[in-house]
């Protein structure tokens, strides 16, 4: 009996891979995760292929496509470093996850030879055996993402949530930049480089024009001491239908412990309950210790894991 083939991924493997991917998706759903309930999987796939530089491997035994992995070179503005990164449809595999490691063997071999060596990819939270075959070549956990469902919620507090507005686009950037700041240290080491107060001004400067942005500050003894972003706008295969995300948020370190953060998710729950969303989906790295700790308190549950490997 011939044995398993490893073979470039291309686009006469893609609708035997989108079986493969509604597969992993239904496992997912059944585990109770917040996630689309009814994506485009060849639509997915597509996208996934047709980014620039994209390559992957495909695995097929026995005349059957039994796995696949394809990821593109991803440049993240914040470090300037680029990732070989598999994104929410760029794996799934049937069988034993041990063939796992033989599928990126195949397939990190030719991206290690067109010089990326960070490399990294979306797995499902609740496919266990796959993050173990991933954890035993190498990677870790570096990002989470997340969604709980919307209902309302009181918290009391001395802290006043109100929209955000334009003039307040001075503190939002010092706020973004405090954020930014306390993820260069230990343990986070996020090698981002530090961003002037003008050039972060810019980048909010038209928050409040632009209606897929929600934004929200919180005031405490007459200063304004933390935000919340929310925005309209994601879409595939981890986004639910009638979902926001919860893209940003920041406390002034000094008033940290004081419930502004309670105090602001309360109000975008309560916010976004009223406004007819039903989910809320968020992400944040998994050394950023007060994120890590914060938001699973908040009633957020995994979906994803971004496992990442750099060599050597």
């Amino acid at each position: 009996m011939p044995g398993p083939r490893f073979e470039a991924f291309t686009d006469s493997h893609l609708d035997d891979a989108a079986k493969l991917l509604e597969e992993r998706h239904r496992r997912q759903l059944d585990s109770g995760a917040l996630v689309a309930e009814e994506p485009d999987f060849p639509a997915e796939l597509e996208q996934a292929m047709a980014d620039d530089g994209a390559s992957g491997c495909a695995l097929v035994e026995d005349g059957e496509l039994r796995g696949y992995v394809v990821a593109a070179p991803q440049k993240f503005t914040n470090t300037g470093l680029t990732w070989m990164l598999a994104g929410f449809a760029g794996f799934a595999l049937k069988g034993d996850a041990e063939r796992t490691r033989d599928l990126y063997a195949h397939a990190a071999d030719r991206w290690f030879k067109e010089g990326h060596t960070r490399h990294g990819l979306y797995l499902p939270a609740s496919e266990t055996e796959q993050i173990d075959a991933w954890f035993r070549l190498g990677f870790g956990a570096s990002a989470m993402t997340a969604a709980r469902k919307i209902e309302p919620e009181f918290f009391e507090s001395q802290v006043q949530v109100r929209d955000g507005a334009p003039e307040d686009v001075e503190e939002a950037a010092r706020l973004d930049r405090a954020m930014a700041d306390s993820m260069r240290p230990a343990p986070s080491f996020s090698g981002r480089e530090p961003e002037s107060q003008e050039s972060a001004v810019e980048d909010w400067r038209d928050t409040w024009d632009d209606d897929v942005f929600v934004h929200f500050v919180a005031e405490l003894d007459g200063r304004l001491v933390g935000h919340l972003l929310l925005y309209k706008g994601r879409d595939g295969l981890r986004i639910p239908t009638g979902s926001i995300d919860l893209a940003a948020a920041s406390t002034e370190p000094d008033v940290r412990g004081a419930g502004v953060g309670r105090a602001l998710t309360a109000h975008a729950f309560n916010w976004a309950h009223q406004h007819g969303y039903r989910v809320m989906t968020i992400d944040w790295r998994m050394t950023n210790l007060l994120a890590s700790r914060f938001w699973p308190k908040r009633g957020f549950g995994p979906t994803f894991l971004r496992m990442y490997r750099s060599i050597p």
